[in-house]
């Protein structure tokens, strides 16, 4: 129905595991490619399939940064040193019978460093108490409290450039 295309375009109606979301954002992360699934470290190389055009992900990667900037809805998910790729977003939830019950689930996906993605993360908060419920207020903060550790324990190098330094001539 055109309710369920029109609704679908921002988020409403589609149906994911958190897995599966972190899958997918870790596929945009490795340049489109879609690895198998492993909960163990392998020693033999794991080899992917292209899913989507390198370019196109890393365009996808580019813009998702722009969520983590002042004025982005995931600003709060930030860690000092790293870009971070990332995505909010709130969700109503649908009671017994089918109508709106002013519950919510709110999350914050995404992989960092956006510069060479080497981790994905998704944080999902179902009916949020603290009396916020969208996803940068309240599950982007979460992301980056995970997130920061993460990259540390991975001793993955920070990608973030220090702010412009400005050189004065003199005279």
């Amino acid at each position: 129905a055109d309710i369920e295309r029109a609704t679908f375009a921002f988020g409403y109606g589609l149906r994911v595991t958190p897995l599966q979301l972190a899958r997918a954002y870790a596929t945009l992360g490795a340049c489109g490619v879609y690895h198998p699934l492993s909960v163990t470290r392998l020693s033999a190389p794991v080899y992917g399939e292209q899913v989507a055009d390198p370019k196109l992900a890393d365009a996808v990667i580019r813009m998702m940064e722009s969520d983590v900037l002042p004025g982005g809805s995931g600003v709060r998910a930030a860690v000092p040193g790293y870009r971070l790729a990332i995505k909010t977003g709130t969700a109503e939830k649908l009671g017994a019978g089918g109508k709106y019950d002013g519950g919510h689930i709110t999350y914050t996906a995404g992989v960092a460093p956006a510069s060479r993605p080497e981790v994905a993360l998704v944080v999902v908060i179902n009916n949020p108490k603290a009396g916020q419920h969208f996803g940068g207020s309240v599950a982007a903060p979460v992301f980056g409290q995970i997130i920061g550790p993460v990259l540390t324990r991975l001793k993955i190098a920070p990608d973030a450039l220090r702010a412009p330094v400005v050189h004065r001539q003199s005279g």
